[in-house]
């Protein structure tokens, strides 16, 4: 099975105490399995800008984490299937800030898996698979 990894996934790679489940996952497949938008590539960017290390921190991220996956782009089917998406969850009273919709189209578009884990940002969008890689805590 094929999966698009959230931000929130890749940056287990680089944290001083990595959530064990969720790098053995990673560990389990292979990086022609697994995917990321650009739009976690900017989220990443976005975080490491913000630290007194940021250019340090970025050099690291690309190395780290840049290969793991397969980056694909934000093309015109996705950026509309993303709003369809934003526009449903908004009349359904559920918000889920710009970006994710973005992330669940991207998902659709390639019949991928979405890993991630903001479960409840996401389990309104109709025939979107997810995986919570996280141990419970």
């Amino acid at each position: 099975m094929m999966r698009l990894l959230d931000t929130n996934v890749l940056s287990e790679l680089v944290r001083a105490r990595p959530d064990p489940v969720v790098v053995g996952q990673l560990r389990q497949h292979h990086s022609r399995e697994l995917f990321a938008s650009v739009i976690t590539r900017y989220e990443l960017r976005y975080g490491a800008s913000l630290r007194q290390d940021a250019e340090a921190f970025w050099a690291r991220l690309q190395h780290s984490i840049m290969p793991v996956v397969t980056w694909l782009p934000v093309t015109q089917a996705i950026a509309e299937r993303g709003g369809v998406i934003a526009a449903a969850l908004r009349r359904a009273g559920r918000t889920c800030g710009d970006l994710d919709p973005l992330l669940a189209a991207t998902a659709l578009e390639h019949d991928l898996t979405l890993v991630t884990r903001n479960v409840k940002h996401f389990e309104q969008v109709p025939q979107l698979s997810i995986e919570n890689w996280f141990k419970e805590t």
